[in-house]
């Protein structure tokens, strides 16, 4: 559940990279408020996945970040 909240934490950034990109250099008519649903949209669940990796992977019966205990490196 970490690599899965990385992914998106990574992606929710690189929006502002696509925005830069096209708002300076190919110059479309884009404001930072039509990118920052979609950055939040990535931003968000991905903190929460970090963060609660070990309770969800009890929960769900996944393992944490050791990959064998509680998600806390516990066993």
């Amino acid at each position: 559940m970490i690599k899965t909240g990385n992914i998106l934490i990574f992606v929710g950034v690189s929006m502002w990279g696509v925005y830069a990109v096209g708002k300076y250099l190919l110059g479309w008519d884009i404001t930072d408020r039509q990118v920052l649903p979609y950055h939040l949209m990535m931003i968000i669940p991905g903190m929460l996945l970090r963060h609660y990796s070990g309770m969800l992977g009890r929960f769900f019966g996944c393992s944490g970040k050791d990959g064998n205990g509680d998600g806390n490196g516990n066993s």
